[in-house]
């Protein structure tokens, strides 16, 4: 199935899922630049250790988030949408946007390098028009879509939830990049939690992430 109708949008009232992380120094698992992250990763672990690595930075070099499979990849996202929350709560608030990087061939490899970026602050809700990623979505098809929707100027989103739906919207806004790379397009995206309505659960409240796609012309 290609990338169809995202559910709905209607925001349900649910109570935030994860705290907010403390300011503590990372493990050794996420010093440096690069923050290493496994499917046991807690992700409000990793997002303090991004917001940590953000502040120190300055206007210098940005933390990478390294993940290899669905699991840990899923975590790595929920993990930069935890912090970039808080970091769009400071004063003067930061944003953060991400390019993801596989490292081999996209149809079956899965070791991704999420290289993140500091943005001014993107305002970007999920509408009806958003696409979605399920377990069975062809991430190439769904790249298409993707970059067709980028050639026309418009406005792009994905909204999903799950280990392997998440690896397939990773996957697809990186092949987006490439199908858009000869006409000087540089494609990232900003990843946030939103509660909708899920159709599939009787409309039940339930938290997607929800990918805004965004594109600098070079």
């Amino acid at each position: 199935a290609g990338g169809g109708p995202a559910p709905p949008p209607q925001p349900a009232a649910r109570t935030q899922p994860y705290a907010r992380p403390a300011r503590k120094p990372a493990s050794k698992e996420m010093e440096g630049t690069t923050l290493k992250v496994s499917e046991s990763t807690v992700p409000n672990k990793l997002a303090g250790a991004i917001c940590n690595v953000v502040r120190e930075a300055g206007s210098g070099l940005m933390p990478s988030v390294l993940a290899t499979g669905p699991g840990a990849i899923n975590q790595a996202i929920k993990g930069i949408a935890i912090a970039r929350k808080y970091l769009l709560e400071e004063s003067p608030p930061i944003d953060i946007v991400v390019q993801p990087v596989f490292e081999k061939d996209m149809r079956s490899g899965s070791n991704v390098s999420l290289v993140l970026s500091k943005s001014i602050p993107i305002d970007c809700e999920p509408t009806e028009d958003d696409l979605s990623a399920k377990d069975r979505t062809d991430c190439f098809k769904l790249a298409g879509a993707i970059a067709g929707r980028i050639r026309d100027g418009g406005d792009v989103a994905l909204t999903t939830k799950g280990p392997v739906p998440v690896l397939v919207a990773v996957k697809a806004i990186a092949l987006a990049q490439e199908y858009t790379s000869q006409e000087n397009m540089d494609v990232k995206f900003a990843v946030q939690f939103r509660d909708l309505e899920d159709p599939e659960l009787g409309n039940t409240p339930s938290t997607y992430l929800h990918f805004a796609v965004l594109v600098n012309h070079d």
